[in-house]
């Protein structure tokens, strides 16, 4: 079939006739080739970055100190504490460095190009090379389903562009002589030859793989919290492991005891096994979000999907299918015998677009096997496309194309009204329309058509996604606002929105209308309107941060290269899994079956996560506090230091590092991660003042009081915290949130009742397994020594029960606020 779009044998003839292989040859030694040559993060920058911590290097410091008086005092108890306080350090970075390793390397392998061959002219010869043999200065041949693989300008002949993964822009657009190209569009009809003016780095595709592969670093509203916590307790360890140093060298007490304690008051206090805990939280709830179809390629966006307010998506992909259905033919009166002839245009049409494809599909074994003669490839600045067709000696010549121009070119009087009224119907309702007409003889490139005659209205209906309604039903249940943002006309996407029946609190607004607006306006216009239109891939960024800016926590669902800076920009980055790699490389969640109704169902598992997390702060930061009481109490009071490393190592192992992986694996009560701080705070600080307290009283009467040995004392000290710990994980992992209202109710604390009585048992079988005790440098234990431990653990149990259920009225006790009987009145307490 030969094509009016096709360009004459004279212009061939004098077209460029590109590079030598000489010149190519040259111009690729002075690295004007077509390779990326952009920077890429490499694997000994992620390993410094993760091990080379301010943390790290301190405790590593004084793991090496130990681990030299290991050797210079032939004591392998120095060795024995630096290990154990090694292994926690270790794991943190080893499970850090991995997960960035891997997200890295995957970045790093990203392709910036599909295609990876294109057509150039070399010594007057067409040849086909792989994409990055191209050099600056090319005549690329590009045809139909080639892809752009350099930015440069057109020389020569006309092709239909698709950029709708650079732009958002859904319909091809029409290339001419000295109009640009960009790398990583698509050529869809026509033929043209270009000059590659842009190519490695500087290309468009390039740069945009570059942007890509440059890793996000997304922090997590937790994280940030965890953040700010941590620096608060490392500058106050620090400032206490001087101190320790200080005084222990003051009092000669030896270098060894005093590194030993230091080492034994960061290692406790600052609470590294709680990155490691959120670590396998984040995991498992990544399992889980998985079920509803949502790859996790960063684990902290799971639980940064508890906080997303605001949702920013496209139409294509997300509410609908990206597919039409023929939805109703409008004949003009006497037109339908021509039936035959419509089945015949669209099957020799087929390929050409999505409208056709249906229509041929839709019309299939209508058509009377008529042969096309002649064409004219639609394009979406005629938005119309011709055929010749030839059924034995008759030749007929038609057009398929927008109403707007068709019906407004026909001969006044030909144009049905009732078609008129179908047509408005469509527009108004948000269906596609094409009209179906006929023309006395094929038009020529450029020439404006001689009244065509209408002889259908055909409408089609954008394939809905099945899961739309359940989807927007369950953001609304959520409190999840959606906001789309599409390269089409707004008031399309306005109209399919309601079509599908999703009611939108704010109405459409067009990216020209944006660029207009001052900054106060540009936020005002961004909070109250839903819908967005013609966006071009900055706006869709700018749209993004200035919804941060306003205070929400915007998640961005894309599917293209055109979406990555708002994918970067966002706080929860999610993409369609049928979408370029460039986007799913930047994104933190895939949807696997490109259904949006899966991200919103993994928001609702990702509650699991906060709950958790929730969970496990509660019992890390009780430690953390109450070591630092019972550190600073025991050094004011002149006591010897109360636990040695190992001994702390081993209590957190049985009340946190074991109890983390049930606490992660478990499914937190409804309210677990309701107001954060709060609910970590009014558990933590009752609990570490009660256990400081039944601490420092043990070590205050056994080494004070009877002038035991300290090594009896640590023991005593360790089994106190080391029982109430467990006892404590008792409660927030079984007894928080239980509700008296069944049996199946009773699963939670009975199987944790359970697990706290199998760790103290653990406890015991340590301390009177003989080389385990020896091993943790414990001290036998008798009926003496129960009497002293158990009353502390019950005191501090009792503490943490009163003191978190009277807090208000102890504070106002302490406080000397009166009580209602006792309340000022009079003129002088007004004044």
């Amino acid at each position: 079939m030969k094509g009016a779009t096709e360009e004459p044998r004279d212009a061939l003839q004098s077209r460029p006739v590109g590079l030598t292989t000489v010149e190519a040859l040259a111009r690729a030694d002075r690295g004007l080739a077509n390779v990326d040559t952009t920077r890429r993060r490499t694997d000994g920058e992620v390993i410094r970055a993760n091990a080379l911590t301010f943390f790290n290097l301190g405790l590593g410091s004084l793991i090496l100190i130990l681990f030299v008086l290991a050797i210079v005092d032939t004591d392998i108890g120095h060795f024995q504490d630096g290990v154990f306080v090694g292994i926690v350090v270790v794991a943190n970075v080893a499970i850090a460095t991995y997960q960035e390793l891997r997200a890295t390397r995957k970045l790093r392998e990203l392709a910036a190009l599909a295609t990876p061959r294109a057509t150039v002219v070399r010594d007057g010869q067409e040849i086909a090379i792989p994409a990055e043999q191209v050099v600056q200065g090319d005549l690329i041949h590009l045809e139909r389903g080639h892809q752009v693989v350099a930015d440069g300008p057109v020389v020569s002949g006309v092709a239909e562009i698709d950029e709708s993964l650079l732009t958002g822009e859904s319909d091809p657009s029409p290339k001419t002589q000295g109009e640009a190209l960009l790398s990583g569009s698509f050529c869809t009809s026509g033929s043209c030859h270009y000059v590659a003016e842009r190519v490695g780095a500087e290309a468009y595709a390039v740069q945009l793989a570059a942007e890509a592969r440059s890793l996000v670093r997304r922090l997590s509203p937790l994280q940030l919290r965890f953040k700010r916590l941590v620096r608060v307790l490392l500058v106050a360890t620090a400032v206490l492991g001087a101190m320790l140093l200080i005084s222990f060298n003051v009092e000669d007490r030896g270098l060894a005891e005093a590194i030993k304690a230091t080492t034994a008051t960061i290692a406790t206090i600052v609470p590294e096994g709680l990155i490691l805990a959120v670590t396998v939280a984040f995991a498992i709830g990544a399992v889980r979000v998985s079920r509803a179809r949502a790859l996790v390629q960063d684990i902290t966006a799971v639980e940064a999907l508890n906080y997303v307010d605001v949702v920013c998506l496209d139409k294509t992909g997300t509410l609908t299918a990206n597919e039409l259905t023929l939805r109703s033919m409008h004949w003009a009166p006497g037109a339908e015998a021509d039936a035959s002839w419509l089945a015949a245009f669209a099957a020799a049409m087929a390929g050409e677009s999505k409208t056709t494809a249906t229509l041929a599909e839709a019309l299939a074994g209508m058509s009377h096997g008529a042969q096309p003669e002649g064409s004219v490839s639609f394009s979406s600045e005629r938005r119309w496309s011709a055929l010749r067709l030839r059924l034995g000696e008759e030749r007929r010549t038609f057009l398929l194309g927008a109403p707007e121009i068709l019906l407004s070119l026909a001969e006044d009087g030909r144009v049905d009204d009732t078609m008129l009224t179908a047509y408005e119907e469509s527009v108004a309702s948000g269906f596609r329309a094409v009209v179906f007409a006929e023309i006395e003889s094929l038009p020529e490139v450029g020439e404006a058509l001689s009244r065509p005659r209408p002889l259908a209205l055909i409408s089609f209906t954008d394939v809905l996604r099945s899961e739309v309604d359940g989807a927007f039903a369950m953001m609304a249940d959520l409190g999840i606002e959606p906001k789309l943002i599409s390269g089409d006309n707004p008031e399309t996407v306005l109209a399919l929105a309601t079509q599908v029946g999703i009611t939108l609190k704010g109405g459409a607004i067009s990216g020209t209308e944006l660029e207009r607006l001052e900054d106060d306006a540009f936020a005002a216009a961004v909070e109250g309107h839903s819908v967005f239109g013609r966006v071009t891939p900055a706006q869709k960024a700018q749209i993004v941060a200035r919804l941060k800016g306003n205070g929400h926590f915007v998640a961005m669902v894309g599917d293209g290269a055109n979406d990555v800076r708002a994918l970067h920009a966002a706080d929860v980055a999610v993409a369609m899994v049928s979408g370029t790699e460039t986007a799913r490389a930047v994104s933190g969640i895939v949807l696997l079956d490109d259904s949006f109704e899966a991200l919103i169902k993994g928001t609702k598992e990702a509650k699991t996560v906060v709950g958790n997390v929730t969970r496990l702060s509660k019992l890390f930061i009780t430690k953390s506090l109450y070591a630092y009481l019972i550190i600073v109490a025991t050094n004011m009071l002149g006591l010897d230091f109360p636990f040695l490393p190992r001994q702390g190592s081993l209590t957190s192992l049985l009340t946190l590092g074991i109890p983390t992986v049930f606490i992660s694996m478990s499914v937190p009560p409804p309210d677990a991660g309701r107001d954060f701080t709060h609910s970590v705070m009014r558990f933590a600080l009752p609990a570490s003042l009660s256990l400081a307290a039944a601490g420092i009283s043990v070590d205050l009467f056994t080494q004070g009081l009877l002038g035991r040995s300290v090594e009896e004392t640590r023991t005593l000290v360790s089994l106190t915290i080391g029982i109430t710990g467990i006892l404590y994980m008792v409660e927030v992992l079984g007894f928080e949130g239980f509700q008296r209202v069944s049996v199946r109710n009773l699963t939670r604390p009975v199987l944790t009742t359970v697990l706290g009585g199998l760790l103290l048992t653990a406890f015991a079988l340590t301390l009177y397994t003989s080389w385990l005790r020896r091993f943790f440098d414990f001290t036998e234990m008798g009926p003496g020594q129960w009497a002293i431990v158990l009353p502390a653990v019950l005191a501090a149990l009792a503490g943490q029960f009163y003191l978190s259920r009277y807090w208000p009225r102890i504070i106002d006790w302490l406080t000397a606020r009166p009580s209602d009987d006792e309340a000022e009145r009079g003129r002088v307490w007004r004044q």
